[in-house]
């Protein structure tokens, strides 16, 4: 039996992203299934020396290995399959598909180098050869998961390359069948729980996250996958503690913190939203967007000077985040400082020409300034940018510009 290993996508509508890998040792030479001629026992020992050296993720180790059992054995169909794993490993796609294809040349039936190249094949964007050579390898041997499973992936990208959604079922019925056959392919269980969610199917998808998460029960991502799911069955309290299980998988993770900061936003636990917040910019000092949370939030408890300091923070981490400004702009409102206010709002919409909220309070501000034109050309710009948004505020603004006879271009 050959080393086979499946790739993995974040997301289904994303490119590959892993590797996974399920190992095989090659059996002697007296139980093996006759290819082309029999590799010695000898060459039998190096192959299998390889495979525990890749087990270890000793790629250079493994390579020498098998390159030996070729060197003794220049038939031995498993060896050229297990090298064109390592050189897969290493990221030399040509290398790994020279390899896939001199096993297929010398067994025409040996179907893992199919499923492997049609891998490869996926990983340099060929996603039709892909399919094509996977399908291939299936009418050798219809039992193997991750032909399955890579034929999933590559359905998954050709709907990402051509936006045709029917390829995802194409993708589910090839997943499903792989954890059929191998229940224990985590990723495959990760991208069906990915596929029901986005259909909606949250029952599904719960089931499928539940399932990877019982093969690998301490990834904190799966377990924040699982919380957001939650969030959108209204299931708070599953959904906290999903999140409180990641944080105690890992009390260091900031992605965890965050997401248990948004879920106290939401409940509107403020003070401890802020607790989590904090632990996630002191672990990440640069997180704009915790900054930005921070600060909303301490916004919202009426705490206007420390939200400024938050919110001052995520501009500082990054200048071009125009709705830090904004709400920047709002505590300074809030605390009496107009001039300090407007400047932000201006700088707001030097970054986003179309950012609707910060024109109409710029509008609303010139207008109690007395600075009539300037008002009126923020309202208008509203208008435009807002769209079918803030229908009330556009219907005032509306009613304002015209006591006042302004027309505004088209």
């Amino acid at each position: 039996m050959g080393l086979t290993y499946g790739m993995h996508m974040k997301r289904y509508h994303y490119t590959v992203l892993a590797v996974a890998v399920l190992l095989f040792l090659a059996v002697p030479p007296a139980a093996a299934k006759k290819k082309i001629t029999m590799p010695t026992a000898r060459a039998v020992y190096h192959n299998n020396q390889g495979v525990g050296f890749l087990n270890k993720n000793e790629l250079d180790r493994a390579e020498l290995e098998f390159k030996t059992a070729i060197e003794l054995s220049p038939d031995y169909v498993e060896a050229y399959n297990n090298l064109g794993v390592v050189y897969k490993l290493k990221g030399q796609l040509d290398r790994a598909a020279a390899q896939f294809r001199k096993a297929i040349k010398l067994d025409k039936n040996y179907a893992a180098a199919y499923s492997h190249l049609g891998a490869v094949y996926l990983a340099q964007n060929r996603v039709d050869d892909a399919i094509k050579v996977i399908k291939k390898g299936l009418k050798k041997d219809s039992r193997l998961a991750d032909s399955h499973y890579n034929l999933g992936l590559a359905y998954l990208e050709k709907t990402r390359v051509s936006k045709k959604r029917d390829y995802v079922q194409l993708a589910e019925k090839s997943l499903v069948t792989a954890t059929e056959l191998d229940p224990n392919l985590t990723h495959a269980h990760l991208m069906l729980a990915e596929i029901y969610e986005d259909k909606g199917d949250y029952e599904r998808a719960a089931i499928r996250y539940r399932l990877a998460l019982g093969d690998k029960p301490r990834s904190v991502e799966n377990w924040l996958k699982l919380g957001h799911l939650y969030l959108k069955t209204h299931e708070p309290h599953k959904a906290q503690n999903c999140f409180l299980k990641a944080l105690e998988i890992n009390p260091a993770s900031p992605d965890a913190h965050m997401e248990l900061g948004l879920f106290y936003v939401k409940e509107k636990r403020y003070p401890e939203a802020v607790n989590e917040f904090k632990s996630v910019v002191t672990l990440r000092n640069t997180d704009e967007l915790a900054w930005f949370r921070l600060g909303t939030v301490y916004f919202s408890m009426g705490k206007y000077h420390e939200a400024e300091k938050a919110l001052a923070k995520a501009k500082e981490v990054n200048p071009t985040f125009a709705d830090a400004s904004f709400n920047l702009g709002l505590t300074m409102l809030k605390q009496g400082k107009k001039l300090a206010a407007r400047k932000e709002w201006e700088h707001t919409i030097i970054i986003d020409p179309k950012h609707a909220r910060a024109l109409y309070n710029l509008g609303n501000l010139y207008q109690e300034e007395g600075l009539t034109d300037e008002a009126a050309k923020m309202h208008c710009r509203f208008i435009t940018a807002a769209g079918n948004s803030f229908p009330s505020e556009v219907e005032v603004t509306k009613r304002l510009l015209k006591a006042k006879g302004v027309k505004c271009p088209r």
